[in-house]
């Protein structure tokens, strides 16, 4: 099950971020193409994590492997084993029927701006200035968000609900049934109070090649 809601949400991310995908030797890989990160190698199946670790360590580009599990603490050492860092232990995959969605009005002062079609772009505006922002692919009856983001000296005003709000109300009206996102430490916080769910645990791990 896990497996094949991965594979539905990397398609609404590589939408979204204009990337391309395939699956070499049955595993799923982004091309991401930035110096950092030049390969993201995605785990369908968290049995694959020593397999992946072992391609991902000897590659001789920087690469990451993102491995959504229900048993964290084993990943996190089949990763470290094989000699990866492991950069994100512990954020979350999620979920949520889009319908019934809450979608705030912005505080005074603010205003939001919507742009795109199958990726639709929200930025919520103070006097002109980005203030909070966030993206959604929809693709099927999937809408995957991306980037959704808050200026920090517009924080703990409820710019990430308005956000998340005006993006599911454009994605339900392009058909759009299921969200799905990878959400941060700091993120799955206001996912929750949204009424997202959680799927599985995440961890993101990296080798050690510089850009």
């Amino acid at each position: 099950m896990i497996g094949e809601l991965v594979e539905r949400w990397h398609r609404g991310w590589i939408a979204a971020d204009g990337l391309t995908s395939e699956h070499r030797d049955g595993h799923l890989v982004v091309h991401v193409n930035r110096p950092h990160r030049v390969f993201e190698w995605i785990a369908t199946d968290d049995a694959e994590t020593a397999a992946l670790a072992a391609v991902v360590a000897a590659s001789a580009e920087p690469n990451w492997l993102s491995v959504p599990t229900h048993s964290p603490e084993k990943v996190i050492a089949e990763l470290e084993a094989a000699g990866l860092v492991v950069a994100r232990p512990d954020e979350t995959f999620m979920r949520r029927d889009l319908a019934g969605h809450p979608a705030p009005e912005p505080p005074a002062g603010y205003v939001v701006e919507v742009t795109g079609d199958a990726v639709i772009g929200v930025r919520v505006l103070a006097d002109g200035e980005v203030a909070a922002s966030g993206l959604m692919a929809v693709v099927g009856e999937d809408a995957v968000a991306h980037r959704i983001e808050t200026a920090e000296t517009h924080r703990r005003r409820g710019l990430g609900s308005v956000v998340m709000g005006a993006l599911i109300t454009e994605a339900l009206a392009r058909g759009a049934v299921t969200g799905l996102l990878f959400a941060s430490t700091d993120g799955v916080h206001l996912y929750r109070r949204l009424g997202w769910e959680k799927i599985s645990d995440l961890v993101v791990a990296q080798n050690a090649v510089s850009p």
